[in-house]
Parts: C-alpha cells; structure tokens; sequence
C-alpha cells in the first residue's frame, strides 16, 4: 500500500477522497447552502421557474451553464448540478492531498488529512454551493502550483503546473469572486514559494499573472455573450450598482427610513415607506418601482453620504469583543496556531502563517464593518487556513513522533466538535425534507397554475443537491419568484410562459394563480398595499391550505377591485356599498409620503 502511494500519489489521492466522500454523502444529508444554487438548479434543469433548460446565470459562467444545461436536456434524471459541485470538491480536496503526499508518505500525513477533511470539508460538503466549491478547487490548484514552483527539478512539474492553470480558470468560471478571494489569500505562500528559489522566478510570476489575465478574459467573453440580451444587459447593469447589496447585504446605515431620507432621497425615487420594506424583504417583482433608474438615483443620492463613525465603531467592538464568528472559523485559527508552534521553519514560514493569519483577520473584519459576513464567505477562508495548516506541518520532516501524537489528539477533537454539528444540521435537513417535500407534493400541482411569492425559501428544503429534479412533484410545478430571481429575464420569461404582461394588473383575474408565502406574514398586507398605492387596485386573500409544520400557506385572491367594474359590478367607488373597506396598515398610517404617485421624476445618467 505505501509503495503504492509513493508511485502513484495522484491515483491514491483519488482513491481516498473518493472514500471518503462515499463514506460522507451515505452517512450525512446534504443540501444546498445558497438559495442561489437551487435558482441555478432549477434553471438549468427548466424545472420550477422555466418549462426549458437555460444557459443563463446570475452568477456561473454561461459556458458552464450552456454544459450543464445541454446534460439536463439530454439525460434531465441525474442531478448534473450538484454532481458539478460535488466534483468541483473532490478535484480540489485530491490536488490537497497530492501536494501533501509528494514528498513523502507515511501515516501522519495521511492521519492528519483525514482529520482535516472531517474538520474542515465535511461542513462544506454538507451545505453544497458554487461560492465554497469554487474556493475549494482553487485551493487545491494553488496548492498544486505551490509544488510545482517548489520542486524546479522534479519532471512532472509542467504537468503540475497546466492542471493548476486549468483548475483555477475552472474555478474563476464557477464564481468570478472567488479568484479575487484566492488571490488575496494565496499571495503570501506563493510569493513565499518563488523567492525560496533561485531560478525561473521571473517565469513563475509571469505564469501566474497568466492566470489572472486568462480568467479575466474569459469573464468578459461572459458578459459579452449575456448582454446581447437586453434584459440580462439591464441585470448586470444593476448588479455591478451594487445600490441593491448596500440595502439587503450589507445594510448600510446611510439607507435607513428616516426623516431625512425619506424627504431627500426615497421620496423622490418614487418609494414609501412599505417599499422600502418589500425590498429588505427581497422583493423585486416590479421594475417600475425597482428598476435600475430608481437604484441609479439613489446610489447618486448616498455616494457621498460616508458611514457614520459610531456605526463603525460599534461594529469593531462587536467583531473583536463580541466576536460574532461560528467556532468552525476559530478552528482555523487554532489549527494554523498549533502548526506554528511545531513546525521547525525559518523564518520565512513563520512570517508567511503569521501573515496568513493577520490576512484573514483583516478579510473577515472589513466584510464584517463594511460589507456582510455570510457562512459561504467565512467557511471557505477557515477551510483554507486548515488546509494551509495541513500543508505546512506535514512538509516538516523533523516533528517529533510523541508531538505528532499530541497533534492529532487535538485536531481530532475539533474534528469531533465539528462532526457533531454537521450530524445536528444532517439530522435537520432530513426532516425539513420530508416536511416540506409532504406540503409541496399534497398541492396536486398541474401545468395550467402559477404559484407566485418569494419561492426559493421553500424550494431551498426540497431540492436538495443529488435529488431527481425529473421528480413527478416538479413536473407539473410553476413558480414566479417574486424574490432573487424577480430582477432577472428568468422572470419575465415565466409571465411570458403563462401569457402575463404585468403580474400584478393581471393576475387576480386568473383563478389558477395562487400566492404562497408563510402563514399570515406581513408581506401579503405589504404587497396588498403596494398594489392599491401603485396600481389603484384593492386585493383581498383567501386561505387555500396551510402547512403548520413547515409554516407554508397558499392564498388565493378572492377580490380583485379597480377603476372599473368586476364581473360583480364593483369598482373603486361602489365598494363601500358592498361593505368591502380598504384596510390600511399602521406602517402606511405614520409614513405615508406626501407626493403624487404619477409625478415624473428626474433621474441622474
């Protein structure tokens, strides 16, 4: 076995992970991390929000997307999306390991990856996402190239150096942000790799700004293909606005309701106060109301407004004193800790993990004081210091055995520490599963209805990363997001399916559309007013069924009143006759703007 390993430590690598990745995914449930990845699933099956197949994604590379979705066509049985992540990991987690092993094998190293994959991949595994899958690959690729210019002599060094090429162009492609996050994170131990040499130094970083200038071309051939499609032009437009992130993500504080925004800035975009609201609820479904002119104006209006000194002030106390981080990202930092104080580096490694360490501090405080500091952000950098951590201390021949046993004993309970949430969050998952896949399958869902709302929240417990999406519960299954994807032509072209110009003139008049939200949220008397405000038009609710469980609710909307008569003979005017009274919520009471509705406003280029 160990001869073997030595000779072919690429095949044993694959071997392994893929062990331990059968062994993993038959233990523990996985699921989606994102309700990003189930929009893409869902899309590029044609299944849920398009009767088609689709190439076009908010975030992958439409090249990735036109192989995926050419997979669905012809074999739509297997869940080619989440086999897509899954390979993403075990090519990264392989190229880990292959580093590892390519001076010398023996038990510790092995021991010590093994403990690694449990802490530091099994949390990854289990919620699936292209962000963390991309971070994963890349690591694996800089780690290959890390030996590649580590090792000048050795012959198999080309071929280390074109699958790293490959692998962190493929990873680029995954999510573009994810290269400028590796490239951050990888500076050091690249440059610390190319100046411990004396030779083709100059090589090595002309290879690696190679590298950058491939992706960076491939990224606007992307943009380039999609923005021959004017809806997609206007979503990229927006996206890179960034005016919507400041308010959901990032919850900028210049972008509070308050008496001198609302005077200054939302009022004159055309939004109240409940509109604001809506969009902090992830509703996008309007673009005459959420539309890149009324994003454009605001971010024109706030660009100079700087954050307020006590908000940044209040968020450094609560990152370094409060310490809002999961255990697992402390786990990084313990493990990169232990290896620096065992290893027998020069000085060059101890600068390197040491600013490895300051480099992740800085990261995860700058998102968090500036930006947001989500789960797939802050779980691929801590797999990265364990990994760094893996690389480095088992290159060091001169570990005393009795040390390497200590090691492994306090590794191994951090292991444990993480294994026992990721079999929590198994457990969780499996029965979300059954709950939600109950509610949805009991609908008897058929082609002629539409279910509008924000859907990827119920979706994201249903479609799980290796279900069957030719499922005979998604058949029949139509959804319009009114959330993530109610910005994209994805939208659009679902209204354009079903024969619908604007959903919310035309479709109270279609009994087959049903609204499905949490039971009695306030998002149904949000949108009833925002209807009546924007479209003159007062809209009543009738409980179809409710799901306790899974806190799910199906409405459908029994009264639909406008300007002109209904087939009951009631309009606007006459409806008191009929004893139907407009209600009106408390949030429209105390913040309802003083402005005409139809007045034109002026928006900066």
């Amino acid at each position: 076995m160990r001869k073997f390993i030595q000779n072919k430590p690429f095949l044993a690598s694959m071997i392994l992970n893929l062990g331990l990745f059968l062994v993993f995914f038959t233990i523990f449930y996985s699921r989606y991390g994102t309700t990003d990845d189930v929009e893409m699933q869902m899309v590029l099956s044609g299944k849920g929000v398009l009767q088609d197949p689709s190439a076009y994604l908010r975030w992958t590379h439409i090249y990735i997307g036109y192989l995926l979705s050419t997979l669905y066509s012809y074999l739509p049985s297997i869940p080619w999306y989440g086999l897509y992540l899954s390979f993403a990991h075990l090519l990264g987690m392989t190229a880990i390991l292959y580093s590892i092993l390519i001076l010398k094998t023996n038990l510790f190293r092995l021991s010590f990856f093994v403990l690694c994959f449990i802490l530091g991949e099994s949390a990854l595994l289990q919620d699936l996402q292209f962000t963390s899958s991309a971070l994963v690959l890349q690591t694996g690729a800089v780690f290959l190239l890390y030996t590649a210019i580590s090792n000048p002599i050795d012959k198999r060094r080309n071929q280390w150096y074109i699958i790293a090429f490959i692998m962190l162009i493929f990873g680029s492609m995954m999510r573009w942000s994810t290269l400028e996050l590796i490239v951050v994170l990888s500076t050091p131990l690249l440059l610390y790799a190319i100046f411990q040499q004396n030779k083709k130094r100059l090589f090595n970083v002309v290879f690696c700004v190679s590298i950058l200038l491939t992706a960076y071309g491939l990224n606007k051939i992307h943009y380039s293909i999609q923005n021959q499609v004017k809806g997609w032009a206007i979503f990229n437009e927006y996206k890179a606005l960034l005016t919507g992130p400041d308010i959901l993500d990032y919850n900028k504080p210049q972008y509070k309701w308050t008496a001198t925004t609302a005077d200054d800035y939302f009022y004159k975009v055309g939004w109240e106060y409940e509109d604001l609201m809506l969009f902090k609820h992830w509703f996008f479904a309007d673009s005459s109301v959420f539309g890149l002119k009324q994003f454009q104006a605001l971010k024109n209006s706030f660009q100079n407004c700087p954050y307020p000194e006590e908000h940044i002030q209040e968020r450094l106390w609560q990152f370094f004193i409060e310490m809002p981080l999961n255990d697992y990202v402390f786990y990084g930092f313990l493990v990169l800790g232990i290896v620096l104080m065992l290893i027998k580096g020069n000085r060059w490694s101890y600068l390197l993990i040491i600013s490895s360490i300051l480099l992740v501090i800085a990261i995860l405080g700058s998102l968090f004081v500036y930006k947001h500091l989500p789960e797939r952000v802050s779980y691929p950098i801590a797999f990265y210091l364990i990994c760094l951590g893996a690389l480095f201390i088992t290159y060091d021949k001169e570990i005393q055995r009795n040390t390497k046993l200590c090691t492994l004993f306090a590794i191994g309970i951090m292991a444990i520490s993480n294994l026992k949430m990721v079999t929590n969050e198994s457990s969780k998952t499996a029965f979300a599963k059954m709950h939600w896949t109950n509610a949805l399958d009991s609908l008897d869902t058929n082609p002629e209805q539409l279910y509008i709302g924000s859907g990827d929240y119920f979706m994201h417990a249903i479609m799980t990363p290796f279900q069957n999406t030719n499922d005979s519960m998604f058949l029949n299954f139509n959804m319009l997001d009114f959330g993530h994807l109610a910005n994209t032509p994805t939208h659009y072209k679902q209204l354009e399916n079903f024969g619908i110009k604007n959903i919310h003139t035309e479709a109270p008049l279609d009994s087959n559309i049903y609204l499905i939200h949490r039971y009695q949220s306030p998002f149904l008397n949000w949108y009833a007013n925002f209807v009546d405000r924007h479209y003159n038009m007062h809209i009543e609710y009738e409980l179809i069924r409710k799901e306790t469980k899974v806190d799910v609710a199906v409405y459908r909307i029994r009264e639909q009143i406008r300007v002109k008569q209904n087939s009951q003979g009631i309009n606007l005017e006459n409806m008191h006759q009929f004893g139907i009274k407009k209600e009106t919520t408390v949030d429209s009471v105390d913040f309802r703007a003083d402005y005409n509705e139809e007045e034109t406003f002026i928006f900066a280029d």
